[in-house]
């Protein structure tokens, strides 16, 4: 018998309902107190707490989360959810929590803080946070800027965030500002929709500025901004080329390059004309061959001889005298 009392007794000392019960009898301003946490990243979580000013030195408390909407009722009652990995101490006592691994956190969790000391009961500290309500985003990220004569269109990349939203509830603000004017406050900053496609057109920047942007994102329903971006510079030294130096160049130097051709196109021929051997003087008395418009003498007297004789008649006019009468 005295076995089986022990035995609830120790259950009784173990049951998380037991200890809360003790723990709600604790003495005022035992609780932790100023408790938030924190969602970076998308995939880190900070949770901090001070000490209660009425907690005794030895004071040490325990963080313990689960989903708030699996939950029949308060925190208080459901004790046994998942721990803090890895406190963060002052003193020795635990005064916060960092969480590295964010799987399976519900959209609704319910946070409690309990304590225990040799000296008195501890009150405890509970609350049920929204997930979206304790993200802070990442600042946006792949910033770039292309610039031609007329504008500069600047884009961007929306952080990761720990659940999917729709670019309805992304805002971004843009600083811009000339690199000669880099101190902070006293320049207008540009409110930017995220339904918007990520991008903002800068107007008209005179030929001789240079710039300098950054950025930040925060949830709509909140406000809660990211921190700045890193800067990015944009400017004179970022436009794009106008086409008429190129074109003006490509025709120069097919100008230059036609008379360079032509040039030596010409000496080419000059010297070809030079090393060309000039033709002697023909000589037709001295060559052996026979020509269609000349006749030899000799061989013409000599062909006639061969022919028959040819009878010359001679004839002589007799002339008569007249007569005396």
């Amino acid at each position: 018998m005295e076995s089986l009392v022990k035995a609830v007794l120790l259950s009784l000392l173990l049951d998380p309902a037991f200890l809360l019960t003790q723990q709600d009898e604790g003495g005022p301003g035992t609780a932790a107190q100023n408790f938030s946490c924190l969602i970076y990243d998308a995939d880190f979580m900070n949770c901090t707490w001070a000490k209660g000013p009425s907690a005794p030195d030895d004071v040490q408390y325990f963080l313990y989360l689960k989903d708030a909407e699996s939950l029949s009722g308060s925190c208080r009652k459901n004790l046994n959810g998942r721990e803090c990995p890895r406190y963060a101490e002052d003193s020795g006592t635990h005064v916060g929590c960092h969480f590295q691994n964010l799987s399976g956190l519900a959209f609704h969790t319910c946070f409690l803080v309990n304590g225990t000391s040799q000296q008195t009961g501890i009150q405890f500290f509970d609350t049920t946070l929204s997930i979206h309500k304790i993200e802070r985003y990442s600042p946006p990220h792949n910033i770039t800027v292309h610039c031609n004569t007329s504008r500069c269109l600047i884009q961007w990349e929306t952080p990761r965030t720990r659940r999917q939203a729709s670019n309805l509830y992304f805002q971004f603000q843009l600083d811009i500002r000339t690199q000669d004017n880099m101190q902070p406050g006293g320049n207008q900053l540009v409110d930017v929709s995220g339904t918007f496609g990520n991008r903002y057109s800068f107007l008209n920047p005179p030929p001789t500025a240079k710039y300098v942007v950054r950025i930040r994102v925060a949830d709509t329903r909140l406000l809660q901004w990211s921190e700045w971006s890193q800067p990015v510079a944009f400017g004179s030294e970022e436009r794009e080329a106008s086409p008429i130096p190129v074109y003006t160049l490509v025709i120069v130097g097919t100008v230059i390059c036609s008379l360079i051709l032509g040039f030596v196109l010409k000496r080419f021929l000059q010297s070809y004309s030079v090393c060309t051997p000039i033709p002697g003087i023909k000589d037709t008395l001295n060559e052996n061959h026979q020509t269609d418009n000349q006749i030899v003498w000799e061989t013409m007297v000599l062909d006639a001889g061969k022919g028959n004789d040819e009878e010359v008649l001679t004839v002589q006019e007799v002339t008569e005298s007249t007569a005396t009468p």
